[in-house]
């Protein structure tokens, strides 16, 4: 008697244990589902509808667990979600409400249900979805008596699942099926099944077995092609080898030339190299020479109380003398000296320094002085005012000066100082910038002026040319290449 009580109550705790167990598992899975619809995981929130409404029907409650489907689907509806959009969803809940009318044995509600998740497997076009379509229309048709529907269907499986992926996935819903046959002791469902599950399991089995075969082919052709290669590639060798024992005789040979050569190339460049450095101290010897003698002239001709405008000339081509010699041993101007500039507004300003000079009645005009562009500000400085001095001295008055800037690329720039004074004669226009040419005369004034602004334009990475298209007065063109 006592044993008997010991027993029930025993029985009673498992109960109220399983009871407390599935309790907590239904609020996990709800706790998931509505996280889930909050982050808009409408697939795995749809999955854990499903879980829930069958620990739902676990506990004998269909009505809510097919209201939980129902609120799930109203739920997607109302935050526009369709089965146009995501059918993969509608088919996961679909299926859900399938496993409800098979356990309510409801016929009608099951092939309605069959039905949508057809149109949303076919919609869905996905491998897994085909599957679990296939699997849960064999077990539906295996569960109302149409064995022959059920084989198809299990037909159709085995065309859709290939030896690699969704094996597993297929077999475990096989048995999943044999499993509910057992439990329902429904023995045509299991045999039916296990007949399909073994068909399909040959199946699987053949075509591992034929990509195992055609694997090992292709290793055997594989190793086949190997071996023939590496015969082919031990006669290159052989034959390499022997060209390589000829090349090395003539290497030997030619390294032995080369040597001499070499021996005499090193002697013919510490001979070039004495030169440059005797070359270069003659430059620097010259160059000071000038600057001395510039240095020394000047202060003499101070002293000499002449305004003509001869002494004018030779006080200025003393002084140009200095600058040209500066200019010609200075070293090219590097990046650290380089800025970005408004042109119309360094344009106008270096107009402005040589206005005094202008004669009555002359305009300076600018053109295309606009943008920015990356120079050297200092340097450009010194060879436009150069520039416009030059253009005031030979500009009449009433005459007109025109500054114009021309951009030539992404790193080339033009500047233009155009006026309408004289014409550089026709003998001139080829020795305009040669410092020490013999038709260059004092009484033509600052004659070292250009050739000192060639030497400038050199410096920083430019050049200094005579339009040779301008006939009526003369137009100067300043490249640079930044």
């Amino acid at each position: 008697m006592r044993r008997s009580i010991f027993m029930v109550l025993l029985l009673a705790l498992s109960a109220v244990g399983m009871t407390v167990m599935a309790q907590n598992n239904f609020e996990r899975v709800i706790k998931s589902y509505n996280s889930q619809l909050s982050a808009h995981q409408y697939l795995p929130a749809a999955r854990s509808a499903v879980a829930a409404s069958a620990l739902c029907a676990d506990a004998k409650n269909y009505e809510g667990a097919f209201k939980l489907l129902s609120n799930t689907v109203t739920y997607l509806n109302k935050n526009h979600v369709t089965a146009d959009s995501l059918p993969a969803v509608f088919f996961t809940i679909e299926k859900g409400r399938l496993d409800l009318y098979m356990r309510l044995k409801n016929n009608s509600g099951a092939t309605k249900t069959i039905q949508r998740m057809a149109t949303y497997a076919k919609n869905a076009n996905n491998k897994e979805i085909t599957r679990e379509m296939l699997l849960s229309e064999a077990n539906y048709y295996y569960s109302i008596g149409q064995p022959a529907k059920g084989d198809s269907c299990i037909g159709r499986l085995v065309k859709e699942t290939g030896s690699g992926s969704g094996v597993e996935d297929v077999k475990k819903e096989f048995m999943g099926l044999i499993s509910k046959g057992v439990t329902a002791d429904d023995a045509s469902l299991v045999n039916h099944v296990y007949k399909s599950y073994m068909a399909w399991s040959d199946s699987i089995a053949e075509m591992n077995a034929e990509s195992d075969l055609a694997k090992a082919k292709k290793e055997l052709a594989t190793a086949q092609t190997t071996i023939g290669d590496k015969d082919h590639t031990i006669k290159v060798k052989n034959g390499v080898i022997g060209t390589l024992i000829a090349i090395l005789v003539v290497a030997v040979a030619a390294i032995a030339f080369i040597c001499v050569m070499y021996a005499r190339s090193l002697a013919r460049n510490r001979k070039l190299r004495q030169q440059v450095i005797i070359a270069d101290e003659q430059s620097d010897a010259k160059s000071k020479m000038i600057h001395n003698m510039s240095a020394v002239i000047e202060p003499a001709l101070n002293k000499i109380d002449s305004d003509t405008p001869e002494m004018d000339n030779l006080r200025t081509y003393i002084k140009r003398l200095g600058e040209y010699s500066d200019a010609d041993s200075s070293v090219t101007v590097d990046e650290s000296a380089m800025e970005d500039i408004d042109i119309e507004r360094y344009c106008k300003d270096v107009v402005d320094k040589i206005r005094p000079l202008l004669k009555p009645g002359v305009m300076v005009n600018f053109s295309g002085c606009k943008g920015m562009a990356h120079i050297a500000p200092k340097e450009v400085e010194i060879i436009l005012t150069d520039l416009l001095k030059n253009a005031a001295a030979n500009t009449p008055a009433n005459g007109k000066i025109t500054v114009s800037y021309k951009k030539r690329g992404a790193k080339s720039h033009q500047f233009v100082v155009t006026d309408n004074g004289p014409a550089v004669t026709s003998d001139k226009r080829e020795t305009i910038f040669n410092p020490f040419d013999v038709s260059h005369q004092l009484a033509d004034g600052d004659i070292l002026l250009l050739p000192v602004c060639a030497v400038r334009a050199k410096n920083i990475n430019g050049s200094l040319a005579l339009d040779p298209d301008i006939t009526n007065g003369a137009s100067y063109v300043l490249t640079i290449h930044s």
